[in-house]
């Protein structure tokens, strides 16, 4: 099926990005592109429960279709887990899609949109597991970048979107709560570094030696925030020099909404290749980001982030686990520090 084929005036559109967090804010430009083009249409996101809430509430959101993962993927050996299978890909068909865009690109996304019985099946054509054959629009972009690619898949169907549309919006009682946490640590907005150690990949966490060093040098300039999840208190607490530090550590305080909103907050975030990196540009702060196993031109920061790689021949292998992880290893404290420092110095909020 050609472009010219398809329905001009979609009134039902579905985005497939299930996960992860970062790679949901990758999306947000095909959303924004799709409001602009197609203002009339309802348009509904198909999304993991634990990613959910970081956009659940956006008001260019019609609808959020919670896939629960956990409890699906277990289908082939549990017939509860079959019976839930079976009736959300009923409801999927019941919403009566004309279009549907794939930009997980797997076998369960590909069934998701060819369940949906749309006229409009978009996705790329180098999707993995056999996805692409769930499609009848398949494009490959040219552009190496996530978020490019995401922008001329919507473009090749007629959407106008823009590397600019790539915006998270903060919930207000997420602000409020942010806003509580600042007033109960004598934190100003615009005036603190918020530092995330956490990833989800163990080749990714940049040492907390490394980490020490650069969380000290950097509380001599500002105030310093640590962010991560409830199991992700230790590590932050370790990336601290001593427990004399100004350095406030927050992991497991804030939820997902909140996380965001101390971004938002915040002067600058230095982190590994995880969603704080994505989420940065998205609400306008800016990041240094320490890049080993993952690939720059794919993942790394966009518009507002500088990447600080090591250079080692395996740098950008793509794996989750490695012996070594010389691409982390080797990163320098004293780079990092140097490009915080350049950002904290250019940063309008620190002005």
């Amino acid at each position: 099926m050609s472009t010219a084929d398809a329905p001009s005036q979609p009134k039902r559109v579905l985005i497939i990005k299930p996960s992860a967090l970062g790679d949901v804010v990758t999306a947000l430009p095909v959303l924004r592109g799709l409001k602009r083009t197609f203002p009339d249409c309802r348009i509904s996101w198909l999304i993991n429960d634990n990613c959910a809430d970081l956009i659940s509430h956006d008001s260019d959101l019609d609808e959020i279709i919670r896939f629960d993962r956990k409890k699906m993927g277990t289908a082939w050996r549990s017939i509860s887990a079959m019976k839930l299978t079976i009736s959300f890909l009923w409801k999927l068909r019941r919403s009566h899609f004309d279009w549907v865009i794939d930009l997980q690109g797997l076998l369960r996304s590909g069934i998701f949109a060819r369940a949906t019985g749309a006229k409009v099946r978009a996705g790329f054509a180098s999707a993995r597991e056999g996805a692409a054959w769930f499609y009848n629009h398949r494009f490959e972009p040219e552009a190496p970048h996530t978020v490019d690619r995401n922008i001329d898949l919507a473009r090749h169907i007629g959407i106008d979107a823009r590397s600019e549309d790539m915006t998270l919006q903060i919930e207000p009682q997420a602000q409020q709560r942010a806003e509580e946490l600042m007033a109960q640590h004598e934190l100003h907005s615009g005036k603190f570094l918020v530092c995330v150690p956490p990833t989800r990949w163990e080749t990714k966490l940049y040492p907390s030696r490394h980490w020490r060093r650069v969380i000290s040098a950097m509380t001599k300039q500002t105030r310093v925030v640590l962010l991560g999840g409830p199991g992700d208190i230790e590590m932050c607490q370790a990336a601290i020099y001593n427990p004399d530090s100004e350095a406030v550590n927050l992991a497991g305080q804030t939820d997902i909404r909140t996380f965001a909103a101390m971004i938002a907050a915040s002067g600058g975030v230095i982190c590994g290749d995880s969603a704080a990196a994505l989420i940065a540009p998205a609400v306008g702060v800016k990041s240094v980001v320490m890049i080993g196993p993952t690939r720059v031109e794919r993942t790394g920061p966009y518009a507002l982030g500088q990447a600080i790689t090591s250079g080692v021949k395996c740098a950008g292998c793509l794996k989750k686990r490695c012996d070594h992880i010389t691409c982390m290893q080797v990163i320098k404290p004293d780079k990092v520090i140097e490009a915080a420092q350049a950002m904290l110095e250019s940063s309008p909020k620190n002005s």
